[in-house]
């Protein structure tokens, strides 16, 4: 039965819970729909170390862990099962209970009903937790102590023995954001406020709620921007970005691919038992040097455009127009006419009296689609439930969308309006996605551009004729996009591979907004426009905006490893670089490693050479390269030469 649907009850009285009241019903009664209880981890073999009844022995109490929750709020949960007695007699030695079996272990005590085991139980809203504690028994087993905001509720300590505790963690961190502690580095601390990454709405999320259900920590994409900008230890942003940075960051090419790293005094820093060694990695990078030109170029302005337009208005040289673009971009007063070609509202090779009669069928068109669901009537609403609830997800993303910029700060905006229009018109236009979360960042730029609704609607549906895989429902592009940038980390850079995979980071879940709404949430208006403008050109490859992120990637890489950060913090200092990535130079490097990738394009793991062209272009003057190649072995020069740094049978074309 759909969760939403309205419950009828038989002609008997029970008790049921709705919106926390209790309503008892004594026949045939409607009701309304009963809360849903999200399980996120629900495991036993998790035990509690307390003192047996009479305080003679010390009894492990086997029970039930689980995270949940319901509506808004996360729970943790503890329920006893049994009790496993310890005695610590040497020749007794340990015995230990399988949580997996019905039998009873050495020791076991059953705990009947109204045993005093039944008060260890314990119940606690995460909202409520200050700081948890992990360590290791001496038994091996891992610890986690609970400590609670202005509570006292004692909370026991729980021992995992049958139940993982990292995927406890994981699940935990879904709803929290642990930073551990500067005075112990066994306690994390749970950071102040509830605009976390993790925290998010499960209405508001729309499909994406389930994101990446069994292993993904970042269902609430949406609330990424404002992640743990309130933390309160910083780490220095060094080869991160933009010209306020202090420190010379490294060129992708230039990466360091040595053991351990040193720390600021100059001594190798002795990594704790509990971090990553720096010793040993596997190999250095297998790409070669490429020593071409990757500057940036001015924007195409008006004249120049006029030179790519033959005599009847059609784009005659559409290469030669593309490798502009992928390399300086578009004035922005070029931009309301250009975008129109870029986006499929016009072809290429149109007339201009052929988009004269193309602007009047999209304007008909728009406007059949839009006064369909502008003319439902009320008992049609009633029962369109798909629609009501697109509509009022889109509601809320509207008034929360670019808000900070010009056109969409004032709550009476027309442009709110006309973003409010458009995505509604485009459920109608594409029944099968029709809206997901996201959408409004990508929708918005575009009604910035154009003001025009009816093109701006045209536009943006092109627009998702490219990227609207991104939001399917079941997550697979994405899933696969992230699987790519894993395979692409591992080659361009091992080190930082084994390094992210050491923290549990090397799945790049971090990354997941970067690939769904391109970067949006990372640049300001301007860089945002200028960088879809780049990806639009299809210069090199469809898959640009990966090497773009491997870029930042690498860029980060120095400040991570030299810092020792972990899980947490590689998620907290990712989500700082919104607002300060210099794009200029992103897209410098990110076109660098993509002809570096196109050198040793055969050589490449299959999912990596699904998004590195060949490189044969005859317009960008790219390398081709057959080559058997040993690792950094060819360095390729602008000028057509390649330069051989190890002895390597290699054929070269460039």
């Amino acid at each position: 039965m759909d969760d939403n649907a309205v419950h009828t009850q038989p002609a008997e009285t029970e008790v049921v819970v709705a919106d926390g009241e209790e309503i008892v019903s004594s026949g045939a009664v409607a009701f309304p729909p009963k809360p849903v209880e999200k399980v996120f981890y629900d495991k036993e073999g998790v035990f509690v170390h307390v003192a047996s009844a009479d305080g003679s022995t010390e009894v492990q109490v086997p029970g039930r862990l689980r995270l949940t929750q319901v509506n808004d709020e996360a729970s943790v949960e503890w329920q006893p099962a049994s009790a496993v007695e310890y005695r610590t007699d040497e020749d007794l030695g340990w015995a230990v209970i399988n949580p997996s079996h019905g039998e009873q272990a050495a020791g076991e005590i059953p705990v009947p009903a109204g045993s005093p085991y039944a008060e260890y139980a314990f119940k606690f809203s995460v909202a409520d937790l200050l700081s948890v504690e992990r360590a290791r028994a001496d038994l091996g087993w891992q610890l986690l102590k609970f400590a609670l905001r202005g509570s006292q509720q004692h909370v026991p300590t729980l021992h995992f023995n049958g139940a993982n505790i990292k995927d406890f963690w994981q699940c935990l961190t879904r709803f929290v954001v642990l930073s551990k502690s500067t005075l112990n580095s066994a306690v994390y601390d749970v950071t102040d406020g509830n605009d976390s990454i993790l925290s998010f709405d499960p209405e508001a999320a729309s499909t994406f709620s389930n994101l990446f259900t069994e292993e993904s920590l970042y269902a609430g994409f949406s609330k990424v921007t404002r992640f743990v900008r309130h933390l309160g230890t910083e780490v220095g942003l060094g080869t991160v970005v933009s010209s306020a940075s202090t420190t010379t960051p490294q060129r992708p090419g230039h990466l360091r691919t040595t053991g351990s790293v040193s720390s600021g005094s100059g001594s190798p820093t002795t990594p704790r038992g509990d971090e990553f060694e720096l010793l040993g990695y596997a190999q250095p990078s297998m790409l070669p040097m490429w020593l071409g030109d990757a500057a940036r170029e001015p924007p195409i302005g008006f004249d120049e455009w006029q030179e790519f337009l033959d005599g009847d208005g059609r784009v005659a040289r559409v290469p030669a127009f593309r490798r502009r673009l992928f390399k300086g971009g578009l004035e922005p007063g070029l931009r309301h006419y250009v975008w129109k070609f870029l986006l499929n509202y016009y072809d290429f090779d149109s007339t201009a009296t052929g988009r004269e009669n193309m602007d009047q069928r999209r304007q008909c068109d728009y406007c059949t689609m839009q006064e369909q669901w502008q003319t439902l009537l009320p008992a049609q609403m009633k029962r369109f439930g798909v629609l009501r609830d697109r509509r009022h997800l889109i509601n809320k993303d509207v008034l929360r969308t670019d808000r900070t910029h010009p056109r969409f700060e004032d709550n009476d905006s027309i442009y709110l309006t006309r973003l409010e229009n458009i995505l509604t018109t485009y459920c109608f236009y594409n029944f099968d996605l029709g809206y997901v979360q996201g959408m409004s960042d990508l929708c918005a730029p575009i009604i910035d551009v154009m003001e025009d609704e009816v093109e701006s609607f045209w536009c943006f549906a092109g627009f998702l004729d490219a990227v609207g895989d991104n939001f399917a429902e079941d997550q697979e592009p994405m899933r696969k996009q992230l699987a790519t940038l894993q395979a692409m980390v591992k080659v361009a850079d091992p080190q930082l591979s084994e390094y992210l995979a050491a923290q549990d980071s090397d799945n790049l879940y971090f990354c997941f907004r970067w690939l769904l709404v391109l970067f949006k949430r990372e640049l300001d208006f301007d860089d945002t426009m200028r960088l879809w403008e780049v990806l639009w050109s299809n210069y090199l490859t469809p898959h640009f905006h990966l090497f773009c992120a491997l870029s930042l990637l690498l860029l980060v890489k120095d400040t991570v490893i030299s810092h020792k950060l972990g899980f947490n913090e590689i998620i907290k200092h990712i989500n700082e670089l919104s607002g300060k990535i210099d794009l200029g130079r992103m897209l410098s490097d990110a076109e660098v490693l993509c002809r570096r990738f196109m050198a040793v394009q055969s050589a490449l793991p299959p999912d990596v050479q699904r998004v590195v062209p060949l490189s044969s272009s005859p317009v960008d003057g790219s390398c081709d390269i057959t080559a058997s190649l040993d690792q950094q072995s060819v360095m390729c020069t602008a000028d057509g030469s390649a330069v051989l740094s190890s002895p390597s049978s290699v054929t070269a074309k460039c």
